[in-house]
């Protein structure tokens, strides 16, 4: 039985198959899936991780939870549409007065699920309805729903970022065809196109200026170079370490370059922490482009007997739900990802209301979370 933070990881891949079982038809509403504790035994996790599951899908109108008795599904009047990297949306039937998409690359991912939210809570208040398009990890999946969108039933759509050269020529030729859409997490540089993302540069800085201010002068970076959003934060680091008159070791700067941008990095990134961890001369705090990342990290220290932090410091981008159930708790930069959500849609609604709407780029704050994982510079051997 998976119990602890490996349990607590799990929940989104069980919500993940639950939805795409009824949203594919799989049950009928009304009809009960099954008692928690059932579930758990069935899915061989803890129940811990199917009440945190379940309550995800309670929260999107999917599920319903009947005291006494168990989980059963909703009825699709209370449902946000969700569609599934097999199916095609436009021969669904007419919806709404006005309809938006979002496509998400992976909604397991904590920032594509929030920011999707974001969107369903501002479109809820505007009688909008959403569909939710995730392509589970396959950016071909991805780059085909974005192509279909002018062919589908929404009028425009939300598309978080993949960071990835295909992506940014399927978003060429999205807007050749004068579709609206809004992109979330990137501001591209080739084409203007609304855009909202955090504050990467900021993140990158504040992680940098409270590194040094425990002391620490090595500082490794780790992360996928190809994403500008992670080279905004690199070029934060680099900025305090700058601002504090220090010279910066590129050394210490890990490019991942992953060949699966949308699958699990873990074992990559803890082949490549090796590049840091096994120096004579390691750095006393890595910087880690994401949380996702920052784990890894954390794993291969502890496989060479490294203390975090009184050995190494180590903080994260994004501040998922994971940052505090990891050991030691996960200093990190928190995005405000339903914030983006809202701000995206805001983005969207004043374009369908008027073809003349200036394009717009948002940069929302960002907060560094101060956890157990950073602490003071290792005395020198």
């Amino acid at each position: 039985m998976a119990t602890g933070p490996h349990s607590a990881a799990m929940y989104l891949t069980l919500a993940a198959s639950l939805r795409r079982e009824i949203v594919a038809g799989g049950f009928h509403p009304g009809q009960m899936i099954a008692s928690e504790h059932d579930l758990a035994r069935r899915e061989n996790v803890s129940r811990v991780t199917v009440r945190r599951a379940s309550e995800l899908l309670i929260k999107e109108g999917l599920l319903e939870r009947r005291p006494g008795k168990g989980l059963f599904v909703a009825d699709p009047g209370t449902r946000t549409v969700a569609t599934s990297a097999s199916e095609h949306p436009p021969g669904h039937s007419a919806l709404a007065a006005r309809t938006v998409q979002v496509v998400a690359g992976n909604l397991a991912w904590e920032p594509c699920l929030q920011a999707a939210r974001g969107v369903q809570a501002a479109a809820r208040g505007e009688g909008t309805q959403v569909q939710l398009y995730d392509a589970h990890g396959h950016e071909a999946a991805d780059l085909a729903m974005i192509q279909q969108l002018p062919d589908g039933p929404a009028q425009g759509a939300v598309i978080v970022s993949l960071h990835s050269a295909g992506f940014v020529e399927a978003l060429c030729a999205l807007k050749l065809r004068g579709y609206p859409f809004v992109l979330v997490d990137q501001r591209l540089r080739d084409i203007e196109v609304p855009s909202v993302l955090a504050d990467n540069h900021g993140g990158g800085l504040a992680v940098g200026r409270h590194l040094l201010a425990l002391g620490h002068r090595r500082i490794g970076f780790i992360g996928d170079l190809v994403a500008d959003t992670v080279q905004a934060r690199l070029a934060g680091l680099r900025d305090a370490v700058g601002d504090a008159g220090l010279p910066f070791d590129r050394s210490l700067v890990v490019d991942l370059r992953p060949e699966d941008r949308l699958g699990d990095w873990s074992a990559q990134v803890e082949a490549q922490c090796a590049a840091l961890l096994d120096r004579p001369d390691r750095p006393g705090a890595v910087f880690a482009s994401c949380d996702a990342v920052a784990r890894p990290v954390l794993a291969a220290a502890a496989k060479r007997g490294l203390r975090v932090p009184q050995d190494l410091s180590v903080a994260g981008f994004d501040d998922d739900p994971l940052a505090v159930m990891v050991t030691p708790a996960l200093t990190s930069v928190r995005q405000p990802f339903q914030e983006m959500g809202r701000a995206a849609f805001a983005l969207l609604a004043a374009r369908l209301a008027g073809a003349g709407a200036a394009v717009e780029h948002r940069v929302l704050p960002v907060e560094l979370v101060v956890r157990a994982s950073t602490g003071p510079a290792p005395s020198p051997p």
